[in-house]
């Protein structure tokens, strides 16, 4: 007699079982949950360094150490609404132009001074 084979009910809670994996220096650690899962890379040192948990309201990046990114061309981010928060200081340079435009109002407050520093100011031009 043939039992054919049946794919496991993906509405049905999944057991809680953590998973490991071996790479190189770190491990990848799976661990589900009913609500979704976390996974994480750990270094050998115990340290986390990066997380990514699946939730009920998306995917959720963490990233426990430093972060760079090389990009030789160009790099785009589009959302309905962007946020940069820095806890210690937040620096937007450019070796050449900088181009900053909106569709509304445009809001600067600062606890201190603000300073401008140019060849030429100009206002409303």
């Amino acid at each position: 007699m043939v039992i054919p084979h049946q794919l496991p009910d993906l509405a049905a809670p999944q057991p809680v079982l953590p998973s490991r994996l071996a790479v190189g220096k770190y491990h990848l650690l799976l661990e589900r949950s009913e609500t979704g899962g976390v996974l994480r890379l750990v270094g050998r040192d115990g340290l986390e360094r990066i997380e990514l948990a699946i939730t009920d309201d998306g995917p959720v990046l963490r990233l426990c150490t430093g972060l760079a990114v090389v990009v030789d061309g160009e790099l785009a981010l589009t959302a309905d609404q962007l946020s940069l928060h820095a806890r210690r200081a937040l620096r937007l340079t450019s070796d050449e132009q900088v181009d900053i435009r909106s569709g509304g109002d445009v809001a600067l407050r600062a606890n201190d001074d603000v300073k401008l520093n140019g060849e030429r100011i100009d206002l409303n031009c």
